[in-house]
């Protein structure tokens, strides 16, 4: 009676080489360029395979040019910084036809074929899509085993994967800077001619009487409401550009003090009070305070429809934060209103604005770790409070 045979499964890598691989794939995810993806992909390949003559070939559109060769290869060839001026494969060449294959293979080399006069006979190439070619190759007249080939495959997956997030990332990177340098531009320019604007209109002010002088003032308040604006979405911007958010102890008082004193200087119908002096505390929070007081207190003065707006501004130590409070005696906000304020382009019932302005407030706010809200004033108005967690020191 006759019996069946059947090819025997790759055998599972030894623990020493998954630990490579592991040890790899670390380093893997915190590469920052092809160069460093391409030594790690050598020096892993040579560690793990019984295949000393590790080779990362660059690709172009019309040669593979080796980047990176590893230790025991250079014992064979004389090789120069650049290893790619003496290993090279011209388009149409056996190594070329691997790169094009998209699959890992095992091969076996004649002298004539290899790239230098080192003795390659076998081996395995990789190929990693656009970028190039990781082959690690043999002196030995045998064809590489299932295991070897299957721990060169997984190796091979996980640096095309590294270079193509290298890749999204330099673009991403790429597109920020030239939105971060579009923005400078027309946030500086529109600034400016927002500022001339604004002056011009003033010194039409001498010459001007009855409904022209109301038309003077309309377009000084629409200037302000623009610079405003841009500085709002510039602070916009810059938020939602941040990936890891870093705070630092920030001076309260002075923050406080500087955004009453400017919100005072440019509505000068509006009556703002402060305490007589604000607290010396510092709060976790960054260089984008100021905009969250400014933005709160903006809105309480221009959704003010009072003859005089009246803004107060308090500050009081609440255990391991302070609370702040912006009350206003304007229209005030229906209760179903309180919340949706502070989602993006949501706006007060009577507000002809963006809407980002106190989104910019809550997303900050919330990065600081603190909280805003919304309540009823009384007699009449809002107030807007928020807390912001005491710095360490005064934790």
């Amino acid at each position: 009676m006759g019996s069946n045979s059947e090819s025997a499964p790759p055998q599972a890598p030894p623990a020493d080489q998954i630990e490579e691989l592991h040890v790899a794939m670390r380093r893997l995810m915190a590469a920052e360029d092809q160069s460093e993806v391409a030594v790690i992909a050598v020096e892993t390949a040579t560690a793990i395979l019984d295949f000393p003559f590790s080779v990362f070939w660059e690709a172009t559109d019309s040669a593979l040019t080796a980047e990176v060769i590893s230790d025991p290869l250079r014992e064979h060839v004389q090789v120069p910084d650049d290893p790619g001026e003496v290993m090279r494969h011209e388009r149409g060449s056996w190594l070329w036809d691997q790169y094009e294959s998209d699959e890992t293979q095992r091969v076996l080399v004649s002298t004539d074929e290899a790239a230098s006069d080192a003795p390659l006979h076998g081996g395995i190439s990789v190929p990693l899509g656009e970028y190039g070619l990781l082959t690690a190759g043999t002196d030995e007249r045998a064809e590489p085993t299932e295991r070897e080939t299957q721990l060169a495959d997984i190796l091979g997956k996980n640096v095309l994967s590294t270079l193509e997030r290298i890749e999204r990332e330099r673009e991403l990177k790429r597109q920020r800077d030239n939105l971060d340098l579009l923005n400078q531009i027309v946030r500086h320019d529109l600034t400016n001619h927002l500022q001339t604007i604004s002056g011009r209109a003033e010194l039409l002010r001498d010459y001007c009487s009855g409904d022209a002088l109301e038309h003077v003032d309309g377009i000084q308040e629409s200037s302000q409401s623009a610079v405003e604006l841009l500085e709002t979405a510039g602070n916009l911007a810059a938020v939602m550009r941040q990936t890891d958010w870093e705070t630092e102890p920030v001076a309260l008082g002075p923050v406080l003090s500087s955004v009453t004193e400017d919100i005072t200087a440019t509505y000068t119908d509006a009556h703002v009070t402060v305490p007589d002096e604000f607290p010396s505390v510092q709060v976790q929070a960054d260089e984008l305070l100021s905009s969250v007081f400014r933005n709160v207190l903006t809105n309480a003065i221009q959704h003010n429809d009072s003859a005089t707006p009246s803004v107060v501004v308090d500050v009081t130590d609440d255990g391991d934060v302070f609370q702040v409070t912006v009350a206003d005696n304007g229209p005030g906000i229906p209760d179903e209103q309180k919340r949706a304020v502070f989602e993006r382009g949501e706006k007060r019932p009577d507000s002809a604005g963006t809407g980002v302005g106190l989104y910019l407030v809550q997303t900050l706010v919330d990065a600081y770790g603190g909280d805003v809200w919304v309540e009823d004033n009384e007699p009449r108005g809002t107030i807007v409070g928020l807390t912001l967690p005491k710095a360490t020191d005064d934790a």
